[in-house]
């Protein structure tokens, strides 16, 4: 579930649930990115609270999962600023520009429980 992030009409971002899990796990897994040029403007910690919203209310799920590159201070941060827990490191995590890399997870859990 992938959607823009934008500025006007100008797309600055985009922000994705993935592995979307039903059952009795109900999770699902976020991403995003913000063009270079428009870091530090907000638009990552609003795009992040509204698909969260959209995860526990409209979808109904319990849990959401977010992963950073260690040295991604400033995505760490915005997972922080909407209510993301660390809970983690995860070595070898996801293969990025062709090598396995760390990541340090972060997750939400639904405000009902």
């Amino acid at each position: 579930m992938a959607h823009v992030i934008l500025e006007a009409d100008r797309i600055v971002g985009r922000v994705t649930l993935s592995n979307i899990v039903r059952g009795p796990f109900q999770s699902c897994n976020l991403g995003y990115w913000i063009s270079s040029a428009d870091n530090s403007r907000g638009h990552g910690t609003a795009a992040v609270a509204e698909i969260a919203e959209l995860a526990f209310s409209e979808l109904a799920l319990h849990r959401i999962e977010a992963g950073t590159l260690p040295h991604n201070i400033a995505s760490q941060r915005v997972l922080q600023r909407n209510g993301f827990e660390r809970f983690g490191f995860a070595k070898r995590y996801l293969q990025i520009a062709g090598q396995w890399q760390d990541h340090v997870l972060f997750q939400k859990l639904a405000p009902d429980g």
